[in-house]
């Protein structure tokens, strides 16, 4: 009898939502926000599951955000940012290797587990640090990317307290991969929300028989 294959490195491991943004332009807690009888989040999360239903879900930010089967941390200090959720991100739950992967979703995306496949794609080169989606204004994406955890935590231990993601991926080496026009759309402004709501309503539509 063969023995078992090891497993395979360099695979999707973790996802890390960050969830602790303020709503200022929504004037709202945009995460709730409905979109089809769902949340922002939620909706969101429950794509994660359904695109990498065997990877790690963990939710930065305040308490009770997260739902079922999610791990919550908040990051150091609360509110403390992007940066500081993308640490918090990292160091929770199981002890990743260097070539893991860690997808890194902003929670007010509530499409963005769609651009997770062509993503961990692009982070087959050895050479590579990871793949940052890059929109359809051709604008870089960071906080919808997958990165190879060992390379990630080493660009964000030395960064200092109130940098910039970008700061972060700035040390990386990155494949910058076009994604889904609906992956990119966040939700900051009412007419986001208005855009979110139409392409619920379209993916609904499509879903029924």
């Amino acid at each position: 009898m063969q023995p078992d294959p090891a497993p395979t490195s360099g695979a999707l491991r973790r996802v890390v939502v960050l969830a602790g943004g303020g709503s200022r332009r929504l004037g709202s807690d945009k995460l709730v926000a409905d979109l089809d009888g769902r949340g922002v989040l939620r909706a969101l999360l429950d794509g994660v599951r359904a695109v990498v239903p065997d990877a790690e879900l963990v939710v930065v930010g305040p308490v009770g955000r997260a739902s079922a089967g999610a791990l919550q941390v908040s990051e150091e200090p609360p509110g403390g940012g992007p940066v500081a959720g993308l640490a918090a991100g990292l160091a929770a739950g199981t002890v990743l290797a260097d070539d893991d992967l860690v997808a890194v979703l902003a929670g007010d995306q509530p499409f963005g587990a769609a651009a997770l496949s062509v993503l961990t794609a692009a982070c087959g080169a050895p050479a590579l640090d990871g793949a940052i989606g890059v929109d359809a204004g051709d604008r870089d994406q960071p906080l919808l990317a997958v990165y190879r955890a060992g390379p990630l935590r080493r660009a964000v231990g030395p960064v200092a307290h109130g940098a910039r993601v970008r700061d972060v991926v700035a040390r990386l080496r990155l494949a910058r991969t076009p994604v889904p026009d609906s992956a990119a759309l966040d939700v900051d402004t009412a007419e986001d929300l208005q855009r979110a709501r139409a392409l619920a309503r379209e993916q609904g539509g499509a879903r029924r028989p």
